[in-house]
């Protein structure tokens, strides 16, 4: 049961109600009770009187069944009574039963919110511990009345009950639970007052039968007509008879029935009064006192009456009247009809005030503190109340009593209340559960107040303050909550080492959920609240401080440090389960796969779902389910991961937590992303800004980088890129290092999309150079397999290139890169080791290889190599050197420390490069730079340094010594884009009025096509600007000799004028 549940058990009420030996055995009704011991709920319900319980008492005393008993009163309407009697009972039978509830004391302080874990956890208990048919008797339902939390705790029990677990309910109304369906699906069996009033048959046999009194026909009749079965009646009418000696026949019946009817009173309290007033004045003061007493030891009432004899008095009344059912080794109770006749006899306050008092004083003496509260509080005796209630108080939240400690502690006037800072701190705790914050913190500010004032209550000043503190943080109030936590600690004694470290952990929380430099001042308090729990074993405390030191470390970037304490925390939490921990086990899991532990994720994901599931914590197992979905997407496997977050959404959804509603909405747009749902993506988006609205604050920063992928997939790189940089200034702002990480990430993305190869470098620059200092490794590795130009960007741009390279040499991700050179004279390196000439078996192997490179982003068809390298064979003998060839290269290629390595991946007659291959070619770089150029103007400042680039790049030109015939188209593409490079090169100089330069420019394009007469225009201008005309006569007279030689032609009419002109200025 609840830890610390032992007090609560009253013993007797787990006892079944002697039966009498004057009882008439109902055949009829326990034939109905045994044909349907297999229903779910066997409902007795009909108004007081009907003999519900004399029925069930007969048939669990002649039926061999295994059974709680369990007599519900009003006290029992909270949840954590109503289970702690239920354990108790159970562990009658099974003595382990019920070990999991120990932990879940402070769960019954919200029924409402942990339903699920507590009636779950009793669920998970009974098919654990009971192997065979146990039956749940719930005597007086009706008495728990108005109790919602527990008609929740049956509904909820009645839909996931074991089929071995079966209920017997007596109550006066019909429970407020799902009739309808349980009918529907023939899982109850009811009785009614109609089934239960006795028939003429059963009136007969108890008057004849038990207790020998001979009726006749009309008697019968009669008797049958006016009491209308009525169970009471009847034994109303047989105890006054049996007052009266010596009377066997129906003559008294009637005598008294034609009294009743002159009497016109209630039929009840007619005879009850005919066998109240037969009894002695001493015996009838003795009941109206102990009518205020729902039950009756000798002890007890003793102590109210003021008597000695009180047990013989019992006994007696017992033998004698039918309304006094004995609790075997326990005591005794009075029918509930015949106890409201008693006490609407006591009508002197005092007196009753009086009984009271004394009630309450001996149940103080017996330790029995809870009744003697009751006991008190109805004598409003509110100063002895208050002084136990103060002892207790505390330890009655800590079972999770928190409502009833608020209902005691409301009936005491609130001038008393608040002349008593104890009671007040109390009443605050208790509000607090009932989601009273407001009236709690107005407590707590008089209770600080009274305390304030007495030096020698420190201990209690500092927990006054630490609750007003912890209000104002749940309330989202950080400054005040701060203010009212350093004042706390400032007070606490060091003696009070749970408070201290509760006080410096709250006070961390706070600086981290505030974020930015305050993360730093958080980590000085996290470590002094460790050093404290640690060396006094708070281990769940250790296991909080933990994961909030986690979440600081992981705010600052530091994963490995949140990674390292959230596995101790693990660890505790495995051992000492809390409400909630699955949000641990989360964190973990979570963290773990930021640094590529896969199995390990995996594996604290179990551990939580075997530690969370035994409670049926479902907001744990809801948070363990959002962990499994980020799992599920490393793996790919998104149909797993929609069909975890479904059901981690409904729980949310369920319980109303807006925040996490949010989060496992975000995953779930990734997934959309992912698998190219993008409605789906915009539609789950727009319900998250609806229900997040501030795009400013931290929390903010997952969704708008989420959005941002978004964008990107849609093409629209601009809103990408506006979102990101916008995000990026957010998350500096708040010193939020991984975050940064990420956005730079994608920031590199867009910009690459957009041909923005600067900026794009720049971020990715970012990127690693965090990524270096706070071990992203594994994220990075994965950036780098997906996206292949961020290795080549890296290696051609020499970015962090020896922490590259070493990371992937240490990495179990399958990287490599092939960096493959065409301008020149052809050659291949393959992760930093060059290929060299004479390791290739055929040259036609080579080319081949050089072919796939050119052709690295798509699969390449047999038909097409064949016609590209062996277009002058046959077809066959095409397909067999196509196939040595292949061969060829592999072997190459898996020499020596490459013998894992195939870069080649076939089938279908289809032949690619490995998708896990970087390729770097220096022709794409070439292009990259034309494009660049061409798309700058002549005063960027990289207009000249990219052109250069370009012009290096080309060398002497593409694949020399090769002249098959898709190199030559190659080659004359390359050669056009080569010759524009050196146009702009040369225009750039003119314009620039570098003519020297222009000149030197000029000549080299002269030289690549001389019969271009643009360019000797180009350079006779230039010659003309820095005055050397000799030098176009020259360039002038040389054209026209080569023109006529080569091509029996003259210079163009526009060449002619312009060199005319030209000489002109001269002259």
């Amino acid at each position: 049961m609840p830890e610390g549940k032992e007090n609560i058990i009253l013993l007797s009420k787990l006892q079944a109600p002697q039966i009498k030996t004057k009882t008439l055995y109902r055949k009829r009704l326990l034939n109905l009770l045994s044909k349907n011991l297999n229903k779910k709920i066997i409902l007795l319900c009909a108004g007081a009187g009907y003999g519900k319980t004399t029925l069930l008492s007969q048939f669990i005393s002649r039926k061999k069944i295994s059974y709680v008993y369990y007599h519900l009163e009003k006290s029992d309407a909270e949840p954590v009574v109503f289970f702690s009697y239920l354990i108790a009972g159970i562990r009658k039978i099974a003595p382990g039963f019920g070990k999991k509830f120990e932990t879940l004391s402070r769960f019954f302080n919200y029924p409402q919110r942990y339903l699920d874990i507590i009636a779950g956890t009793f669920i998970n208990e009974v098919i654990k511990h009971i192997k065979h048919d146990l039956y749940i008797i719930l005597e007086d339902y009706h008495a728990s009345y108005p109790s919602e939390q527990i008609d929740r705790v049956l509904a909820y029990l009645l839909k996931h009950l074991p089929s071995n677990l079966h209920f017997f309910i007596t109550s006066r109304v019909v429970p407020p639970i799902s009739m309808s369906q349980l009918r529907a699906r023939d899982e109850i069996f009811e009785l009614n007052s109609q089934v239960l009033r006795f028939t003429k048959e059963e009136i007969k046999n108890l008057f004849g039968t038990v207790y020998s009194i001979s009726l006749k026909a009309s008697e019968l009749e009669w008797i049958e007509e006016h009491s209308e079965g009525w169970p009471t009646s009847l034994r109303l009418m047989l105890q006054s008879s049996n007052y009266l000696e010596g009377i066997k026949s129906s003559g008294y019946v009637r005598r008294i029935l034609d009294s009743y009817y002159q009497s016109q009173s209630n039929l009840f309290n007619y005879f009850a009064q005919e066998i109240y007033n037969k009894e002695s004045k001493e015996a009838r003061r003795f009941l109206v006192d102990c009518s205020v007493l729902e039950w009756l030891t000798p002890g007890l009432c003793n102590a109210v009456t003021g008597r000695k004899n009180s047990a013989s008095i019992l006994a007696d009344l017992f033998m004698r009247n039918a309304f006094l059912f004995r609790i075997p080794d326990t005591g005794y109770r009075f029918h509930k009809l015949f106890r409201d006749f008693l006490n609407s006899k006591l009508n002197d306050v005092e007196r009753e005030k009086r009984i009271y008092r004394r009630a309450g004083n001996f149940y103080s003496k017996e330790n029995r503190t809870e009744q003697a509260v009751e006991f008190y509080l109805q004598a409003e005796d509110y100063k002895k109340a208050g002084s136990i209630i103060e002892k207790i108080g505390f330890n009655l939240i800590a079972q999770g009593r928190s409502s009833i400690l608020c209902s005691y502690i409301e009936k005491i006037p609130k001038s008393i209340r608040i002349q008593r800072p104890l009671l007040l701190m109390n009443y605050a705790q208790s509000l607090i559960y009932a989601g009273r914050s407001d009236e709690a913190k107005d407590n707590c500010l008089w209770a600080v107040k009274k305390l304030k004032k007495k030096a020698r209550d420190r201990k209690k000043y500092a927990d006054a303050l630490y609750e007003l503190g912890g209000i104002n943080l749940n309330q989202g109030k950080f400054n005040a909550a701060k203010r009212w936590f350093k004042m706390a600690l400032n007070v606490c004694p060091k003696s009070s080492s749970l408070t201290r470290a509760s006080i410096l952990n709250s006070i961390s929380s706070i600086y981290t959920a505030i974020g930015g430099r305050n993360l730093n001042e958080a980590t000085k308090y996290l470590e002094k609240a460790l050093n404290i729990a640690q060396h006094n074993k708070f281990k769940g405390l250790e296991a909080s401080i933990l994961n909030n030191w986690a979440m600081n470390e992981f705010k600052t970037g530091n994963l490995n440090g949140a990674y390292l304490k959230l596995v101790k925390m693990v660890d505790l939490l495995k051992k000492y389960f809390s409400p909630g921990c699955g949000a641990g086990f989360y964190n973990a899991a979570k963290i773990s796969l930021l640094l590529g532990h896969k199995k390990e994720a995996r594996t604290i994901l179990n551990a939580g779902i075997k530690t969370c599931s035994t409670y049926n914590d479902l907001w744990s197992m809801a948070r363990i389910w959002e962990g499994y979905t980020l799992v599920y997407q490393e793996l790919g496997d998104f149909i797993k991961a929609k069909q975890l977050i479904a059901k981690a959404l409904e729980i949310y959804e369920k319980l109303g937590i807006v925040r996490l509603i949010v989060s496992i909405l975000t995953e779930m747009c990734k997934i959309n992303i992912k698998s190219g749902e993008l409605t789906d993506a915009e539609r789950n988006l727009s319900t998250i800004w609806e229900l997040k609205g501030n795009r400013n604050d931290p929390e903010a920063i997952p969704i708008l980088l989420t959005e941002a992928k978004l964008r990107i997939t849609q093409g629209k790189s601009a809103n990408a890129e506006d979102i990101l940089l916008n995000t990026l200034k957010l998350s500096q702002g708040y010193k939020h290092i991984f975050k940064s990480f990420l956005i730079n990430i994608e920031l590199s993305k867009v910009y690459h999309v957009q041909g923005k190869n600067e900026k794009a470098l720049s971020a990715l620059e970012k990127a690693i150079l965090i990524s270096h200092s706070k071990g992203y490794d594994y994220l990075l590795l994965k950036e780098l397999q997906q996206e292949k130009w961020m290795l080549q960007a890296i290696k051609r741009e020499n970015i962090e290139k020896r922490y590259i390279m070493s990371l992937i040499k240490k990495s179990k991700l399958d990287i490599h890169w092939v960096d493959a050179f065409l301008f020149g004279i052809p050659k291949v390196i393959i992760d930093d080791c060059e290929v060299q000439d004479e390791t290739w078996k055929t040259i036609k192997s080579k080319k081949l290889f050089f072919y796939l490179l050119l052709h690295w982003k798509k699969k390449v068809t047999q038909d097409c190599l064949i016609d590209a390298l062996w277009k002058n064979v046959s077809y066959r003998s095409g397909s067999d050197s196509l196939r040595k060839a292949i061969q060829y290269i592999r072997q190459i290629l898996k020499s020596g420390k490459k013998k894992k390595l195939d870069l080649i991946t076939s089938g279908k007659g289809l032949y690619q490069i490995s998708p896990q291959i970087s390729v770097r070619l220096d022709t794409e770089e070439f292009q990259n730079l034309v494009k660049q150029v061409k798309n700058l103007k002549y005063q960027n400042e990289k207009y000249e340094d990219y052109l250069k680039k370009a012009i290096s790049t080309y060398k002497d030109g593409f694949a020399i010594g090769w002249y098959d015939p898709w190199v030559d188209d190659l080659r004359r593409f390359y050669q056009r884009l080569y010759e524009d490079c050196l146009v702009m090169m040369a225009d750039f100089y003119f314009g620039k009025n570098k003519f020297k330069d222009a000149i030197t420019w000029y000549k080299r394009l002269i030289s690549l096509d001389f019969y271009n007469e643009e360019y000797h225009c180009k350079l006779m201008k230039a010659y003309s600007a820095t005055g050397k005309y000799e030098e176009i006569v020259k360039d002038f007279e040389q054209l026209k000799k080569i023109l006529k030689k080569d091509l029996s032609s003259e210079p163009q009419e526009e060449t002619v004028r312009l060199y005319k002109s030209l000489c002109s200025k001269k002259s």
